[in-house]
This record gives structure tokens, C-alpha cells and sequence, in this order.
């Protein structure tokens, strides 16, 4: 229960971060060698993860790596709570995207059925 709870934390505050923060794109070596860690871990899951299967595998391992930083950059330094923080929120992002495609089409269709 509190690891799911500091994880719904570490997400919105990963989405709550200055765009100027993720701009930074310089990393030191214990945290590329935590970065390439994580990274492991959750493409492991994430390249057979069907939730995330509409993004090709180059969107997707581009997508997981933005997600990677930013969390890293929020001070977690380990490698497996960035991975699964990470995971969750590559889905979290897919899911409103996809509500965001999806809704309109939902409206105009029931607009459709109603018209009829």
C-alpha cells in the first residue's frame, strides 16, 4: 500500500516538473550507470507490454528513457523504483492519449445515433 502510494507521488510529481528540469540532458556516471539499470528492468516489461503495443519499439524505448529522467532527476536513485515508476507512467501517458483519440470519436458517434 505506501509503494503504491509513493509511486502515484513520484508520477505526479513527475508530471508536475519544470519543462526547463527536463531540458537538462547532462548525467553523471552513477547516474547513467542507475539510468541504463532501470532502463534494463523496465524494457524487460515494457517491449511486450500491450498496453503501450500502439507505439512502435523505437517510440516506445524513447518514451520509457524521457520517463527515466525525469524521475531520476525528481532524486530517486534507485533503479528499480525508477523502473516501475517509470512503467507507470508510459501507461498512465498511453491511457490519456488514448482517451484524448478515442473521446471525440465517441461524441460524434453517439451525436450520429441520436441524430438517426
Amino acid at each position: 500500500m505506501v509503494r503504491q502510494s509513493v509511486r502515484r507521488d513520484s508520477v505526479a510529481a513527475t508530471e508536475a516538473v519544470s519543462s526547463l528540469e527536463l531540458e537538462r540532458s547532462v548525467f553523471d556516471s552513477s547516474e547513467i550507470e542507475i539510468l541504463s539499470d532501470a532502463f534494463a528492468k523496465a524494457w524487460a516489461y515494457v517491449e511486450f507490454d500491450s498496453t503501450l503495443g500502439m507505439l512502435e519499439a523505437d517510440e516506445r524505448q524513447a518514451e520509457l528513457a524521457r520517463c527515466l529522467m525525469a524521475i531520476l532527476k525528481l532524486g530517486d536513485c534507485n533503479s528499480t523504483s525508477i523502473a516501475n515508476t517509470a512503467i507507470a507512467l508510459m501507461r498512465k501517458n498511453q491511457s490519456r492519449n488514448l482517451r484524448a483519440h478515442v473521446a471525440p470519436g465517441l461524441t460524434n458517434s453517439r451525436r450520429v445515433m441520436l441524430a438517426r
